[in-house]
């Protein structure tokens, strides 16, 4: 074999298979494998390769090793990945879904790796990393700011001290060097703690840079896949930094600190005083205030037109289903499923599958719906003027009348607990409990406090809550 030496090490695939080593100008991350340029040309001119995302191979050492490592073919089974188990937060290939994922729900790689380089999340990733980065040239700024004001307040002190240092005899002198020593004690000491933490911004500062520059360039360079899965490790980094800044309020790092002189109250009998005064170090609750991508999420209202919008639990956005118009309330069925009633016609509840990010099963109603609950498989609902319905999951068709409400009420909701269903009514300004047979058990009326109730839920202990406006 005919080796030729080269500087960036990576060598054509297609030369090497012929006993050639030629310095590869490209890289297809689908071959996993160099190009020369003259094999680029074969290779886009393939049948079974022109569709290759080939990047040049400056390019590709631009991604982030940790991105550049996810590879497209599966390394149990050296097959290529296909699906993604979002169960297990998995690429799958087909063996591996023979194997340990067999009765996960699956999506299909190639329809979700289209966005991915647009996705909403990496632009909620880039914008954590701006406030995150504002956050710190705000504490920096604050943090100097904070120092001048201790060296004023000191020299303000200074001077008190002074003043009164030259009414009296030398017996002050002693005492006057003790409360400098003390002043110049409390000020290293916050001078040293404002030091370290400006130490630690600048070290996260940097961090946060390299997080910013491998976002863009694995945005810029990775393949579709790499930016998918590499998405799930940024956000691993992102979460740390967050926790560091949100750690700085917790820990107290960034409280605002004064210096306090009080002067000892036996100075009137010099001979009798054993210091001058006293220097205390005090904080006060931070004079700024960080904001993050999740925070101005959890703020903003998660509401959008016949959409059923979905956040993580850490708040980041994950999708919007759309449903039929006018979706009033909804209710969770199990780990992949929800039920969302409409007020406006057709009327129906419709069961959307959260994975397949469909509709998969719509079940009539002759009226509005308003509040919906489940239990047990079955859905427990009201519908205006049958009253509170429940419905059998599996078989649409098979609708039971627990309470009959007669009127057209509005604005009903229901809730489930255990055996009891509880029941809010924005007209009789109540709170019924009943049993799921439809017993009454309690009716609760305040035509004040309950006036225009509507939601209602429970908690683990049977407390009732409800909302009204």
């Amino acid at each position: 074999m005919i080796r030729m030496a080269t500087a960036s090490g990576t060598f054509c695939g297609v030369c090497e298979t012929q006993h050639v080593v030629k310095e590869a100008d490209y890289w297809c991350p689908e071959c996993e494998e160099g190009l020369c340029t003259l094999c680029e040309k074969h290779h886009q001119a393939s049948r079974a390769t022109r569709n290759h995302e080939v990047t040049t191979v400056n390019d590709y050492k631009r991604i982030p090793p940790t991105i550049a490592s996810i590879n497209q073919y599966c390394s149990d089974h050296e097959k290529k990945y296909q699906h993604y188990c979002s169960e297990h937060e998995k690429l799958c290939c087909p063996l591996c879904i023979t194997t340990n994922h067999k009765k996960c729900d699956l999506l299909a790689l190639d329809e979700i790796i289209k966005t991915s380089k647009t996705s909403a999340l990496f632009d909620m990733m880039e914008q954590s990393l701006k406030d995150m980065k504002s956050n710190i040239e705000k504490i920096v700024e604050d943090r100097k700011q904070n120092l001048e004001m201790i060296q004023q307040q000191r020299q303000r002190f200074k001077t008190d001290i002074t003043k009164i240092r030259n009414k009296i005899n030398k017996h002050l002198d002693k005492l006057e060097q003790d409360i400098q020593q003390d002043i110049q004690a409390a000020e290293q000491k916050v001078q040293s703690q404002i030091e370290i933490l400006l130490s630690k911004l600048s070290d996260h500062g940097k961090t946060i840079d390299k997080i910013q520059n491998d976002i863009s360039s694995t945005k810029s360079f990775a393949t579709d896949l790499q930016t998918f899965f590499g998405g799930k490790l940024f956000e691993a980094d992102i979460q740390n930094e967050e926790k560091f800044m949100q750690s700085l309020i917790e820990d107290g790092s960034i409280q605002q600190i004064n210096l306090t002189w009080r002067m000892e109250d036996k100075m009137c009998d010099i001979l009798s005083i054993e210091k001058m005064g006293e220097i205390s170090v005090i904080a006060n609750p931070p004079t700024i205030t960080m904001t993050t991508e999740r925070e101005k999420q959890a703020q903003q209202m998660i509401k959008n037109n016949d959409r059923l919008i979905i956040h993580n639990e850490n708040g980041l956005f994950v999708c919007e289903i759309p449903v039929s118009r006018s979706p009033l309330n909804v209710t969770r069925i199990d780990e992949i499923s929800v039920a969302v009633t409409h007020n406006q016609k057709p009327y129906h509840i419709e069961i959307i599958n959260i994975a397949k990010r469909k509709i998969v099963k719509s079940i009539k109603a002759s009226y509005e719906c308003y509040g919906i609950t489940h239990q047990k498989g079955r859905l427990i609902y009201y519908e205006t003027g049958r009253g509170i319905q429940t419905a059998d999951i599996a078989d649409e068709s098979s609708t039971t009348a627990v309470v009959t409400i007669d009127g057209k009420q509005l604005w009903n909701y229901v809730t489930s607990s255990k055996d009891k269903i509880y029941h809010t009514s924005n007209e009789s300004n109540t709170v019924t409990c009943y049993t799921v047979t439809g017993q009454k058990v309690w009716e609760y009326k305040d035509d004040s406090m309950l006036k225009s109730i509507r939601g209602v839920t429970i908690d683990n202990e049977c407390n009732v809550f409800g909302i009204t406006g």
